[in-house]
């Protein structure tokens, strides 16, 4: 490739995957490049002399009528070989579009083009670092790249054309340091686009330029500048618009006015403001469309002006991150006084600067390491956070995370080449002087002390609050995984003596009097080995009743006085295990001193190897944190514990699992005295008018907590229905193949009857697999896109799918119930398969009923049945998102028509929503009446 090099951006449209299997191009797009610019286009349909299937129609807009009239290949192969060639061939998935037209050319008689190719999916992944999606038509929402028909050849091709464009500029303005970076990890990229990269650098030594002023170079790497904002001296408090009139003028043009979120803005700010109220904390509830963040982000900004910190608490880190690129942004735009926040996360979230230089060094094998590497090297040069979840990857489980992901601020020495560029060192700094930190309830719950003050007592808003009691008892959710730590144990020896590469014996080869210790390490790791197998057998010795296999997995639960028990009777074993564990610890930390010390120069991939085997040791730390947890009777005496075995009954597969049963006198104790009387906020917080359920998940006292419930914004009369089929039995009365047949009728009868973007909630999974594969035996797949979770991808993939879709059809369960805005024609059909009862059989369930009926309460209505009424209120919730909405809710559960609790349920859902019941062929007709009127 050189400076003048023609690049022929090209994209096609074909049957289907395989030329091989029959599939033929109908249509070919194509954009000639040169000098950043395009210089000429060629687009045609192509007659694949076959039959075009109804989903590629449907997709493309390509009719088989349309085809006919077109050339076929035959035809047109001459003028396609004479165009590409000496050309640079570009697609988005060049690996697809190079190969099929090559195989297409050799089908008529024409050899391979002889070209080079590049790839713009890669190169978008590399250059775009923080894009949410690769996809081309979210690039060019992204870019604002004008893409009028996706899926048409000829639209697809100059979109991708002006992407290529971008990309090559923003290469090209990278820092020469960067690019020097990226040639050197020689990456395995499809086709020659890496070859890309080295043009660059050669463009760039040819016409140097100055380094940005935002950027500076540091040990190698080139960053972006960080700065602390700067409080202006002196400044006046601002008086709170309090009043209609004075809203307006601050809100201006920027803002709209929202009658309940100014209520709801008063509310916060007289209640914090009264000298009476201030101990008294504040539960509001904020339907959606309200205004909520803004509703309690502008009148805290007030009551903070007097040098006080607001902490926020939401359920999830994605949560967090809309708080301050939404939230606060706007909130900004609005105050005379700007205020300045920062999102805090547990440290695995942050880059270490150190840890990635020095493994930039290493000779990399894996290609998705390879990629990762060019992403990082290029985000470096626009991130002032370090927060890895900027970079959108779903693979945080991938090994070199745990290689470059941060241990702390502790973990730091003042001398590291990067001590003053640290991320998290300047995260730090920006708390101490930020007005709002954003956190999420994990985080908040595990560093309360560091977040709070007994003393100074900083404001504390939970929103999203019903979630915080279920996160804490998630978190506490702990598996001793014995097979788990057996197989760290083997990984930890194969490194002292592997056979492939460098290892530790090799690294001490000329330090004799190390190899005591490796010997002394090594005898460690096989100890606690064997005393892991020692206490696995003991607890199925104690714990497992003698069995024949099965073909389901099983759970024994444990009172917490046979634990008690158990660990006093296996005291010598768990410290024997406990003490082999510390050995590990205690010498390598020997060796890595001793190389630290003797060695004048560390190679970095001889460093690797240390930090390699320490990161795999933490595993190892977990274990032994995990036992001197449980071995703490006050912490055993708030737990109940379970031991697992496999669907085989292995012994061998036995785990021991601990939880608390419930979160009472939690936050009381360990939260609420480090904070003013908090403020508590979500959409849905209350179950039923009268349901006391969120005061005692929330450790509250309903007499002295004040609380509000906003009405909707929305006119739901008009936007919404809400129907009940009476002719869905319950889901315990039919068998397993009765439901899934009734719900894949049910199903089709209504997606046919309303042709609408359409979001189906189950569950479990195991009934969305299976209604997902009965559908497609029905005409529904025919022109219909199905997606369901746990078949089609990711949470994130699915919603993305779903949302980009044309009246596609998402089956969801768990997180598809609350958390998703489909605004519009994105959601209009809504389905509950049946009531969100969660199962009665989980051992946290069985435990926590217990202890209400030991209370002398009924576990189904005190915890079962409000459960699920918040659950069904969250799930209709995804409906209507905004004034221009429409929508119908089906729920194909008779239980809420025929059961006293189901009208119980009811009224926890909105009153301008009466429900219509009847059987579903009369729900279909009223769902006509409904979307045509």
């Amino acid at each position: 490739m050189k400076p003048n090099t023609t690049y022929a951006v090209v994209d096609i449209e074909t049957t289907g995957t395989s030329v091989k299997d029959g599939d033929r191009i109908i249509q070919i797009g194509c954009a000639f490049v040169k000098n950043n610019k395009i210089i000429n286009t060629f687009a045609t349909d192509v007659n694949p002399l076959t039959t075009v299937p109804p989903v590629i129609e449907n997709l493309t807009g390509i009719s088989n009528a349309r085809v006919r009239k077109a050339p076929p290949f035959d035809d047109l192969a001459g003028t396609v070989y004479s165009l590409l060639q000496g050309t640079v061939f570009v697609a988005h998935n060049v690996n697809f579009d190079l190969p099929f037209i090559n195989a297409e050319l050799q089908r008529v008689g024409y050899p391979e083009l002889p070209i080079q190719a590049v790839d713009t999916v890669s190169l978008s992944q590399i250059l775009l670092p923080t894009a949410p999606s690769f996809r081309l038509r979210d690039l060019s929402s992204l870019l604002n790249i004008k893409h009028q028909h996706p899926h048409a050849a000829d639209s697809d091709a100059i979109a991708t054309a002006h992407l290529f464009i971008f990309l090559q500029q923003r290469l090209a303005h990278l820092p020469l340091i960067t690019l020097q970076a990226m040639v050197r990890l020689t990456p395995d990229l499809p086709r020659e686009t890496s070859e890309l990269f080295a043009l660059a650098l050669q463009q760039g030594k040819q016409h140097p330029t100055r380094l940005p002023k935002d950027l500076m170079i540091c040990n190698g790497l080139a960053l972006r500048k960080k700065s602390l904002p700067q409080h202006a001296e002196g400044r006046s408090n601002a008086r709170y618009p309090l009043t209609k009139k004075q809203k307006l003028q601050l809100f201006g043009d920027d803002l709209t006015y929202r009658p309940q979120q100014a209520r709801m803005m008063n509310q916060i700010y007289r209640h914090y403001t009264k000298k009476a109220d201030q101990s008294t904390p504040l539960m509001i509830e904020a339907p959606t469309g309200t205004g909520k963040t803004l509703g309690y982000l502008l009148p805290l900004a007030y009551l903070a002006q007097n040098e006080h910190q607001v902490i926020i608490s939401t359920a999830t880190t994605v949560l967090q991150n809309q708080l301050l690129t939404q939230g606060v942004q706007l909130l900004n735009v609005l105050l005379p006084n700007p205020v300045t926040a920062v999102v805090i996360k547990g440290n695995q979230h942050y880059i270490d600067l150190e840890r990635f230089n020095r493994g930039l060094a290493l000779h990399e094998h894996s290609k998705q390491t390879q990629l990762l590497k060019l992403r990082v090297l290029v985000w470096l040069t626009t991130t002032t956070t370090g927060d890895l979840d900027e970079l959108h990857l779903s693979t945080y489980q991938a090994p070199y995370f745990s290689e470059i992901a941060h241990h702390g601020v502790a973990a730091l020495k003042a001398d590291d080449p990067f001590f003053k560029e640290d991320f998290l060192r300047f995260r730090d700094q920006l708390t101490a002087q930020a007005t709002f930190i954003v956190t999420n309830h994990a985080y908040l719950m595990r560093h309360v002390a560091q977040l709070g003050s007994r003393q100074q007592q900083p404001l504390l808003v939970l929103d999203e609050a019903q979630h915080l009691a279920d996160g804490v008892l998630r978190e506490s959710r702990q598996r001793f995984d014995f097979n788990f730590y057996m197989a760290a144990c083997h990984s930890l020896t194969s490194r002292i003596d592997q056979e492939h590469g460098l290892n530790l014996r090799s690294l001490f080869a000329e330090q004799p009097q190390a190899d005591y210790r490796l010997q002394l390490l090594d005898n460690s790791l096989n100890d606690t080995d064997l005393h892991l197998q020692q206490l696995q057998a003991a607890l199925a010795r104690t714990f497992v009743p003698k069995q024949k296999g099965g073909s389901q997995p099983l759970e024994y639960a444990i009172t917490t006085e046979a634990v008690t028990q158990f660990f006093a009777e296996n005291n010598t074993l768990v410290r024997q295990l406990q003490t082999a564990i510390e050995n590990c610890f205690l010498q390598f930390q020997q060796l890595n001193e001793q190389y630290q010390h003797d060695q004048t120069e560390i190679l970095p991939a001889e460093q690797h190897v240390l930090d390699d085997f320490y990161n795999r040791l933490q595993t190892l730390r977990q274990a032994y944190d995990l036992l001197q947890t449980w071995l703490i009777p006050a912490t055993r005496e708030q737990r109940v514990f379970w031991v697992s075995l496999n669907q085989w009954h292995d012994r061998g597969s036995l785990t021991i699992a601990g939880s608390l049963i419930d979160t009472k006198g939690y936050f009381k104790d360990q939260l609420y005295p480090y904070f003013s009387a908090p403020l508590f906020t979500g959409a849905t917080l209350f179950a039923t008018g009268k349901s006391q359920y969120v005061y005692s998940q929330l450790d509250l006292d309903p007499t002295t907590t004040e609380h509000h419930q906003l009405s909707t914004p929305f006119d739901l009369q008009k936007q919404a229905r809400l129907m009940i089929a009476t002719d869905a039995r319950g889901p315990e009365q039919p068998s397993g193949k009765q439901r899934v047949s009734y719900l894949t009728r049910a199903i089709s009868e209504i997606v046919n009857a309303a042709p609408k973007q359409t979001l189906i909630l189950f569950n479990s999974l195991s009934m969305i697999e299976a209604v997902f594969y009965s559908l497609h035996q029905t005409n529904v797949s025919a022109d219909r896109e199905i997606l369901a979770q746990g078949v089609n991808g990711s949470r994130e993939k699915l919603l993305r799918r779903f949302m980009q879709g044309d009246n596609a059809i998402l089956l969801g369960a768990a997180s598809f119930w609350e958390g998703i805005d489909l605004p519009q024609e994105q959601l209009e059909l809504l389905i509950v398969t049946q009531l969100p009862f969660e199962s009665p059989d989980q051992t946290t369930t069985k435990a926590r009923y217990q202890q209400l009926r030991q209370a002398q309460l009924n576990p189904f209505y005190n915890e079962a049945l409000p459960k699920a009424a918040l659950k069904l209120r969250q799930g209709i919730g995804r409906l209507i998102r905004t004034e221009q909405d429409t929508g119908a809710a089906i729920i194909l559960d008779d239980r809420l028509a025929t059961k006293r609790y189901g009208k119980t349920i009811l009224k926890a859902l909105p009153k301008a929503l009466p429900p219509f019941e009847g059987s579903v062929s009369e729900i279909t007709t009223e769902l006509s009446n409904f979307f045509q009127n």
